[in-house]
């Protein structure tokens, strides 16, 4: 069970009740603030940056041009994932229509790992090329750059990851991470950059861009863009802007026929469908197999060899669902399971959940570690056998929140073998023999770099109900696109009566029916993952939503659809409810029951010391909803789950008390995650005996006041 309410930074106070208000409090939360900047942010054009900005771009130029005009044979060495693959593509395109001798490899995950590695260097060598340019790798591939400009190769580099502590000793090395960067924006993807070098390619003159290569490029990189993570402003945005207006009619056949494939009726093109309809699709084939259909895709000019390459990738998606699902329900297994070491249990660590699996499959253990960070709201890294380095455990890992998962591994690289990566996504080398050590240093500087509470939402203002329509979405999508860097809008409304509550796809998610409390108005939102709160909330219970503001298209019908992200229920008017984070820690620094009772007020003494009906409640209520595994939950909403459930009335403090009393009787073990989060598991008294509650020390402590 995961029942855990999310914390709120309110970035306006305001209640909105007009368009142009809100398309104001949306620009101030932006740090927007005057008019050419609300213009350059809402134009299409936004920003664009001279692409010879870049260190060695024109040194790039200038030996790409004499490979060009001397015929020399020029060789693409790219990544296997959506962003390496969209990289390599744009520059073979490039190429092509050039009609130069151009090839293209792009590394197996499994049998050769990520960039340009020794593992590879042989196939690269048998190309024979003259001229090598790495798109998305190869900014810390000193050693096997160092030997193909022993074998007399050019070698230019294109890369965005972090640079390490040295620069490879490439011809030239196009990347905004390197310490002596000279472009204005940081953060654009591996084909981000390799647009900048064709723009760059095409402005010198010597060897034109044609329209359709250029538009297909931007295609390109828009998914990338999205594809990648990294963050959607600036220079990033217009990219994408840019990618979206091409996309209405696009010139590149393979995109154009998956579009085709996948933008059935109701579906809207935009940031989410790329990422969660388009971009698996072309990641799948790096993950099980090669990229070659991905590629295929993405080069075909035949629209029947298109289709074929997407048909084959969305197979090779449906086989990596599979496999995916078996990992991650292992790795939930693993996390949860009693027979794990108390010290990794989530009710002792803070830092990232860190599993491993005997041969998982390495190409999902990114999508596992993205969906157990989800799950469990904390960061994670994935772990199996390396198929490369037999001594080693290879590991992907996403960040939750704002915790920088690249940050944390520098810190403790001396435990690590290798790694790469951002802050949000990294891999990494451990060898087996020093996964201990590597997760004891991870753990200790993570409780360092972890921020108080991760799980924090950004509301952007509080809207009435009468606010939600298509005026409304119609200010938002001026944002478009939304990512990292330009989240997704979210708001908050009170006072919401539930009208009607309904379980979807078998209680995993829940569609509600509100009415506004003040004015009778009625709206429909849909909690995708919030199945839990159907065991807690009921008809007529009064509740405040966060949520975002979609659009959904059926038989040609549109409207609008609110996607809950947090659901807070109304609590009862009194001290223990309304302040009970104040109470418990009243109660942690050592004041007295009697004490603490008379500031909540008449018949609190009652209602903070649990008798043994509301013992009983509680135990049976955790005993049935952890499935003998590892929860946690949120008190306030337990305590209401609790009352759902047995119709007891408990109130937090109660329930808190009750734990204690639990866990020092042997019947569980817990952990607190903050002020009011819980982690818990059942257990059993050490001696088999029937455990005495009310002998406990926590339980003698309320007693005697």
């Amino acid at each position: 069970m995961l029942l855990m309410g999310k914390g709120r930074h309110i970035l306006s106070t305001a209640i909105v009740n007009d368009s142009e208000k809100l398309l104001d409090v949306l620009f101030e939360n932006r740090g927007i603030t005057d008019d050419k900047e609300r213009e350059a942010f809402s134009s299409d054009d936004g920003s664009w940056y001279d692409p010879f900005l870049f260190n060695d771009m024109r040194k790039a130029v200038d030996l790409i041009g004499e490979a060009i005009d001397g015929h020399k044979k020029i060789l693409i060495y790219g990544d296997y994932d959506c962003d390496g693959v969209t990289a390599t593509a744009i520059l073979v395109r490039y190429f092509k229509s050039l009609d130069c001798d151009v090839s293209y490899i792009v590394p197996q995950r499994e049998e050769h790992g990520y960039g340009l590695t020794e593992n590879i260097i042989d196939k690269v060598l048998e190309t024979d090329p003259r001229l090598l340019i790495t798109v998305d790798c190869g900014i810390t591939n000193c050693e096997t750059v160092a030997l193909l400009k022993e074998r007399g190769i050019t070698v230019i580099v294109t890369d965005h990851h972090n640079v390490k502590e040295e620069l490879p000793e490439a011809d030239a090395i196009i990347c905004a991470k390197r310490e002596d960067n000279t472009y204005p924006y940081r953060e654009l993807c591996g084909a981000g950059v390799a647009l900048k070098l064709v723009e760059a390619l095409g402005r010198d003159g010597r060897h034109k861009v044609s329209p359709g290569v250029w538009r297909q490029a931007i295609e390109a990189a828009g998914i990338a863009t999205i594809a990648d993570l990294v963050s959607l402003t600036d220079e990033n945005r217009t990219i994408v802007k840019k990618a979206f207006r091409s996309l209405k009619n696009p010139v590149n056949p393979g995109i154009r026929v998956m579009l085709e494939m996948l933008l059935t009726e109701g579906k809207e093109l935009d940031e989410t469908f790329i990422s969660f309809n388009f971009v698996p699709r072309i990641n799948a084939a790096g993950r099980l197999y090669d990229s070659r259909e991905a590629l295929r895709l993405f080069l075909e000019d035949d629209p029947k060899g298109a289709r074929e390459a997407a048909e084959e990738l969305t197979r090779q998606n449906d086989e990596r669902k599979q496999i995916e699902s078996v990992v991650f329900e292992e790795a939930v297994r693993q996390v949860e399971s009693p027979s794990r070491p108390a010290k990794w249990n989530l009710i002792n660590m803070k830092g990232p959940i860190v599993v491993y699996g005997k041969g998982w499959h390495q190409g999902v253990l990114g999508i596992v570690a993205g969906k157990l960070s989800q799950y469990y709201r904390r960061s994670a890294i994935v772990f199996t056998d390396d198929s490369i380095e037999k001594d080693c455990v290879k590991g992907s890992g996403r960040a939750f929140g704002d915790y920088d998962l690249f940050g944390s591994l520098t810190k403790i690289a001396d435990t690590t073998v290798n790694f790469g990566g951002h802050k949000k996504a990294a891999g990494v080398v451990v060898k087996k023999d020093k996964i201990s050590d590597f997760m004891n240093a991870l753990e200790e500087v993570s409780c360092e770099d972890l921020a108080v509470d991760e799980d924090i939402t950004e509301v952007e203002c509080e809207l009435p109900v009468s606010m939600l329509n298509r005026d409304t979405y119609k200010t938002i999508g001026i944002f478009k696109p939304f990512g990292i860097g330009n989240r997704k809008p979210q708001f908050l409304t009170r006072d919401l009566v539930i009208g009607g509550i309904f379980p979807m796809s078998n209680g995993a998610h829940m569609r509600l029916d509100l009415i506004s409390r003040e004015t009778g108005e009625s709206v429909s939102a849909v909690g995708f993952g919030m199945g839990e709160y159907l065991n807690l909330l009921l008809p007529g219970d009064v509740v405040d939503i966060v949520y975002s503001i979609n659009e959904y298209i059926f038989r040609g019908e549109v409207t609008l659809s609110l996607h809950l992200d947090d659901i807070e229920p109304k609590v009862p008017d009194e001290f223990l409810w309304k302040k009970s984070d104040i109470a418990e820690n009243l109660y942690q620094s050592g004041m007295g029951i009697d004490q603490i009772a008379k500031l909540a007020g008449e018949g609190a003494r009652e209602r903070m010391i649990p008798n043994a009906d509301v013992l009983r409640a509680c135990y049976t209520v955790m005993k049935e909803t952890s499935g003998g595994a590892t929860s946690s939950f949120d008190l306030k909403l337990f305590a209401k789950m609790v009352k759902v459930k047995t119709d007891l009335e408990v109130t937090p403090f109660q329930l808190m008390r009750s734990i204690e009393i639990f866990d020092e009787a042997g019947l569980i073990q817990y952990g607190v995650i903050g002020n009011s989060k819980i982690s818990y598991s059942l257990t059993s008294p050490s001696d088999g005996a029937k455990p005495k509650l009310t002998q406990t020390k926590s339980y003698m402590r309320l007693v005697n006041g």
